[in-house]
């Protein structure tokens, strides 16, 4: 007998995009799913659409909660999860009809304890060729696979939590911080650490919709370097818990990468724009690089 499969589906104002999303779920061809719809304060008919769905499918239970925000949203679906495995889909984007059969005889086949897929960006739906090509799970140990992590092309693969399938356990005691964005940042590394092995499946199975209000997009028109902000807080996060749990490699290139980022915000704004928390980080910062280094910085900044 399959064994159910939690999928947790945050909404917010999507009602143009929400029926899309909740059709790619419910005709899975994986049939054994709690599908759950917490509805974070919609404005707009998200709500009722959901009701109306739960209404059609015994499948689907709804979460009517006050805004709080992705994360919060994410974490009221975890905390009422039933399944044997735990999988998130954002409600504007959509998945194929295999996706999630494939990532669980993926993750059974190599006996791990995460799967995931490739993800296709789009505009336009009319765009999307479902990738039919046959597969052969690449299986990784867990530890080695942060440990060679790097931001390559193809990263988006790896840092995001939507395009995988979880055995639930690695949720046991794991939330999203809530209040942020880029709450993905803070959590998918923190999986895999758990795992004791992963597979890919490499397909493109997951559809990302590209669209200009999106939540990361409004806020970082709203505050520019709010995206940023977060960003340096999650790599933060994630050099703390490489110190702590020696992973050196890793904990190398979080700081390269920070130390990148920092210096591009330097760089790319005004400096009355830059807030104190970026300012003292890009103190210690600049202790560390050479003479040279620092005049190429400050050469880049006035030109």
């Amino acid at each position: 007998m399959n064994k159910i499969i939690s999928v947790i589906i945050p909404v917010y104002n999507v009602e143009r995009y929400l029926s899309r999303c909740i059709e790619s779920i419910i005709n899975q061809t994986y049939r054994d799913l709690e599908i759950i719809l917490i509805d974070d304060g919609s404005t707009d008919s998200s709500g009722t659409i959901c009701d109306d769905y739960a209404q059609k499918d015994s499948r689907i239970i709804v979460i009517h909660q006050k805004n709080r925000g992705l994360s919060a949203a994410r974490n009221s679906g975890l905390d009422i999860a039933k399944g044997d495995y735990i999988g998130f889909v954002d409600s504007d984007d959509f998945i194929s009809l295999n996706f999630y059969k494939i990532l669980y005889d993926a993750l059974n086949e190599t006996n791990s304890d995460l799967s995931f897929c490739k993800v296709e960006k789009f505009l336009n739906i009319q765009d999307i060729k479902e990738d039919l090509n046959s597969y052969i799970p690449k299986e990784y140990n867990s530890i080695n696979f942060i440990e060679e992590f790097t931001y390559a092309k193809d990263t988006v693969y790896c840092v995001v939590v939507w395009n995988k399938l979880y055995k639930k356990y690695l949720w046991n005691t794991l939330r999203f911080p809530e209040g942020k964005i880029c709450e993905d940042e803070f959590v998918w590394y923190k999986c895999i650490f758990n795992s004791k092995k992963i597979c890919e499946v490499d397909l493109a199975m997951y559809y990302y919709f590209i669209r200009e209000d999106s939540i990361i997009n409004k806020s970082y028109i709203e505050f520019p370097l709010k995206k940023e902000i977060a960003y340096l807080e999650a790599l933060e996060d994630r050099i703390k818990f490489s110190k702590e749990n020696k992973l050196n490699n890793f904990l190398k290139r979080t700081i390269e990468y920070r130390n990148k980022l920092l210096r591009k915000i330097y760089i790319t704004t005004p400096k009355d724009k830059v807030p104190l928390y970026i300012k003292e980080q890009l103190k210690n910062n600049m202790k560390n690089i050479s003479f040279i280094k620092k005049i190429k910085i400050y050469l880049k900044n006035i030109s």
